[in-house]
């Protein structure tokens, strides 16, 4: 008797993961799904938009600001501040580099969305600005990759993962402790399984 109210508390508590996983990351998993086809098929994507490039006016402050080649990436990190307040301008992911020959520093910008690359000229006080866009799906592309992602994204993406796998294997238990479709789904998880392996074999 405890034995049997005990496999019908663990098929309950499967049902129940099963059902509530589904339903907690549905969108993210119909997401990855149709995010990971065009990922598969860039030739789907889209094109591009051509770079804009713009030349703004430097802030007052700059001008007398010392001491580039010791100190660059301090003063990259304020001139990124001040045009992310000013201009809109910003990044997820950024480097920063001198260019002791032109005494030039360029800041690139990364984001799912596009790339930015700001140069400032010391000699001509003189900021340019080139700004490329995405396309929507290769936008989409790059959050699946978790590509210049914000980490909020790349927490959510592994407790989704792990909710994923939770879905899978409870559906599996659903599906084999019944006898009418124990048989049935055990080929289906055979034939499935084998042709996932056979293709990555080849691919060797």
């Amino acid at each position: 008797m405890f034995t049997s109210l005990n496999k019908q508390s663990i098929n309950a508590l499967m049902r129940d993961i099963h059902i509530f996983s589904a339903m907690l990351v549905l969108l993210l998993m119909l997401f990855f799904a149709v995010s990971g086809f065009f990922l598969a098929h860039p030739d789907l994507s889209g094109n591009d938009s051509d770079a804009v490039q713009q030349d703004v006016t430097p802030p007052s402050w700059i001008a007398q600001t010392t001491q580039w080649p010791e100190r660059y990436t301090q003063h990259g990190l304020k001139l990124m501040l001040w045009l992310d307040e000013q201009h809109n301008i910003r990044g997820v992911d950024y480097e920063f580099e001198w260019d002791e020959f032109e005494n030039l520093l360029i800041i690139s910008l990364q984001s799912p969305g596009g790339n930015t690359i700001v140069e400032y000229f010391k000699e001509e006080d003189r900021i340019a600005i080139e700004q490329s866009e995405f396309s929507f799906l290769d936008m989409l592309n790059n959050v699946h990759r978790a590509k210049h992602t914000s980490t909020l994204w790349k927490y959510l993406s592994d407790i989704s993962a792990i909710i994923m796998v939770l879905f899978c294997l409870s559906g599996l238990w659903l599906a084999l402790i019944h006898k009418n479709t124990r048989r049935a789904s055990s080929q289906w998880f055979i034939a499935g399984s084998g042709i996932c392996v056979f293709v990555i074999y080849l691919m060797h």
